[in-house]
């Protein structure tokens, strides 16, 4: 899309909120910039202006609108952006979250672009919210040969139908069809998942599946292979340390790869006030094979109000056995090299 059509959508976007202020839209977003010095491995360094160290850079709305006996329709858009120079993250106008549907006493069914099932429980088992830093962004990748190449663990998935369930007594969940749209009777892009989730108190559980089929509308395949994942993860907050836990396993149908293995563990600790320290290890083995990585990262966080902090970051992947896992998208200078960071920045969100 182009940069003028972007801008016509945004200034129609602004037009609508201004002229519905009683439909209850509301505008959000977060804009967070980094400083970096990365590590490709072997020694070899750049220095660069990021984004998202913290937290995702992005802006969007959301709304409602009362239909009257517990009915409402909502909607949600929301654009990822590139901080450091302004671009759209993936390319589209919005590549987070693009849905509209209905809610009521029984749930709700929503339909476009949106969170995984595994994702959703991915993200409120880490320290880092699944932010461009942290080790399950990087770590977590999908089945893998032997010599390293990986599959992706899916994040937003386009063309979807998403029923979410109420809060039954803390429980709760999500079941998602998604729809590759492949011309010719061809499956290929088409998935499903759900995920059971448990939320009380200091206390958070959840389980998901994924299974996603290969190719795309864009680029049907003859015969579609199938990447299934499973994500559990959990947090628990004990007075003003949280701690965070998350395994996940990765399979494919395709000849040649090999079941992936995940594990993640972190922890916040607020010490006093604003200060809060940050701190995660995660490991990934690839089964029948030598691939295997390490990771871990340190992190420091100085909220200045309830919207505006600064933070510290520092990170290193070990690879092994062919591995090529990377850290905040820099080029690794080959497999086995081990890529580290180290970095601070300011997050602010409105």
């Amino acid at each position: 899309m182009g940069s003028k059509m972007v801008l016509g959508v945004v200034g129609a976007l602004a037009c609508a909120v201004s002229g519905h202020v009683g439909a209850q839209v509301t505008l959000y977003g977060q804009v967070d910039a980094f400083l970096e010095q990365a590590n490709t491995g072997n020694g070899r360094h750049v220095t660069r202006v990021s984004s998202g160290g913290s937290s995702v850079s992005r802006w969007g709305m959301r709304g409602s609108e009362d239909l009257g006996g517990g009915l409402k329709a909502n909607f949600r858009l929301e654009s990822g952006f590139n901080e450091d120079d302004g671009t759209l993250q993936n390319d589209l106008a919005f590549s987070r979250w693009v849905h509209v549907g209905l809610s009521g006493p029984w749930g709700a069914v929503d339909a476009g672009r949106m969170w995984s099932p595994t994702f959703v429980v991915g993200l409120k088992s880490d320290v880092l919210a699944r932010n461009r830093t942290s080790l399950i962004t990087n770590m977590f990748r999908g089945a893998s040969t032997r010599s390293g190449t990986s599959g992706t663990v899916p994040g937003f998935l386009s063309n979807s139908l998403r029923y979410t369930t109420p809060n039954l007594s803390g429980f709760s969940g999500e079941a998602m069809l998604t729809l590759g749209e492949a011309a010719n009777n061809s499956n290929s892009g088409d998935g499903a998942g759900f995920n059971v989730q448990y939320s009380s108190g200091p206390l958070y559980l959840g389980y998901g599946y994924q299974a996603l089929k290969s190719g795309s509308a864009a680029a049907p395949v003859a015969a579609p292979t199938t990447e299934k994942t499973h994500m559990l993860g959990a947090s628990y907050k004990w007075s003003d340390i949280t701690l965070y836990a998350t395994a996940n396993t990765n399979r494919s149908s395709a000849v040649g790869y090999l079941r992936s293995t995940n594990l993640q563990a972190s922890v916040a600790w607020n010490i006093q006030g604003p200060h809060t320290v940050l701190a995660q290890i995660a490991s990934r083995k690839v089964s029948g094979s030598p691939v295997a990585a390490k990771g871990w990262q340190l992190g420091y966080d100085n909220d200045l109000s309830k919207r505006t902090k600064l933070y510290a970051r520092y990170g290193r992947v070990d690879n092994k056995g062919g591995s090529t896992i990377t850290l905040n998208g820099a080029a690794l200078t080959g497999a086995n090299a081990d890529p580290s960071f180290v970095g601070a920045g300011i997050s602010h969100a409105f």
